[in-house]
């Protein structure tokens, strides 16, 4: 079996590789997750067709989500895509509500109750809810509802990752439309693996900054990455990033083509991509030392986005859970 991408994939792990270095510089990150800046460049990522979900199979789009990370890009698409997989007759731009306020965290069984069509409670921890014309609501019962964002009240939160910003959205009598279907555990799956995905390629790209410092800081007259400590540090961010990326794709690729592991495969994706992207960026720390604690240092922003993204869409430990229970 050929395991590597085909040439289509690499042309468009090409392009996007090369879209988001040119227009996603440090300066211009900080410029719109710490400053506040609004993100310019989403009608040139609709031009490109990366919005195209009914188009793009699994596996592209994990190619460019690892990108996104790759990039650390402030962009809200993943945000999007979220939304267009459980909401296909999705129009405009979306996003997802999952999280309930009372602290469920189980996105199967959500709490927010549902009266003659109209949705009642609170949702936390909605990403890019303020560009979102239509927010995708997880209801009672294992229900999916389609709510206008102009029907809810969207109120900035605290997020540890500021390149995606969070919102708290309030439902009180909001009038949403069900979607029906029964695509919905493929959909949280191929989430979850394009979470995975993102994860990758933020460990991909802290690696790789690692290993170039390593081989320029001196200590002693020598590069710290001759040191053998240092040295396997990289060596072991090095393993755990390609077995991220080997498990995601091989889960990309079951969603597509394997439906009876897909699930299994999106579940084992996530929760080992979420582990190693946290690792490796924990390890980049210990070998930069003092500057990859400063707030200067672009590393700490690579660190929230692997922290934010291990908790998204379910933490490793609930993924391993599903893996358990389907091994039972």
């Amino acid at each position: 079996m050929n395991f590597d991408l085909t040439e289509d994939q690499r042309d468009i792990r090409r392009t996007a590789r090369d879209f988001l270095a040119a227009r996603y510089t440090p300066e211009q990150i900080r410029a719109i997750a710490l400053d506040g800046q609004s993100d310019p460049y989403w009608d040139d990522i609709v031009e490109l067709g990366w919005l195209d979900v009914a188009e793009l199979g699994i596996v592209e789009l994990a190619v460019l989500a690892e990108e996104l990370g790759y990039a650390l890009a402030p962009s809200p698409l993943a945000a999007q895509w979220a939304a267009q997989l459980l909401y296909p007759g999705l129009e405009g731009r979306g996003t997802v509500a999952m999280w309930d306020a009372d602290g469920g965290a189980d996105p199967e069984t959500p709490t927010l109750s549902v009266a003659d069509g109209k949705l009642t409670g609170v949702k936390i921890a909605v990403p890019n809810a303020d560009v979102a014309d239509t927010i995708v609501v997880t209801a009672e019962g294992g229900r999916h509802f389609a709510v206008a964002a102009a029907d809810a009240v969207i109120e900035p939160a605290r997020a540890l990752d500021t390149t995606r910003p969070l919102f708290t959205v309030r439902f009180d009598g909001a009038p949403g439309s069900e979607i029906e279907g029964d695509h919905f555990g493929r959909a949280w799956h191929a989430i979850a693996v394009m979470a995975a995905a993102e994860s990758v390629g933020v460990a991909a790209r802290v690696t790789a900054t690692t290993v170039e410092y390593a081989k320029e800081r001196k200590q002693f007259g020598r590069a710290i990455g001759s040191y053998q400590a240092v040295s396997h540090a990289c060596a072991q961010m090095f393993l755990e990033t390609e077995g991220a990326r080997s498990v995601t794709l091989w889960a990309a690729w079951a969603l597509d083509h394997d439906p009876e592991m897909a699930f299994m495969a999106a579940n084992c994706a996530k929760a080992y991509a979420s582990d190693a992207a946290v690792n490796v960026a924990r390890s980049s720390l210990q070998v930069h030392g003092g500057i990859g604690f400063t707030w200067e240092h672009d590393l700490h922003l690579y660190l929230k986005r692997a922290e934010a993204n291990a908790h998204a869409f379910g933490d490793a430990g609930w993924h391993r859970e599903q893996v358990a229970a389907a091994l039972l």
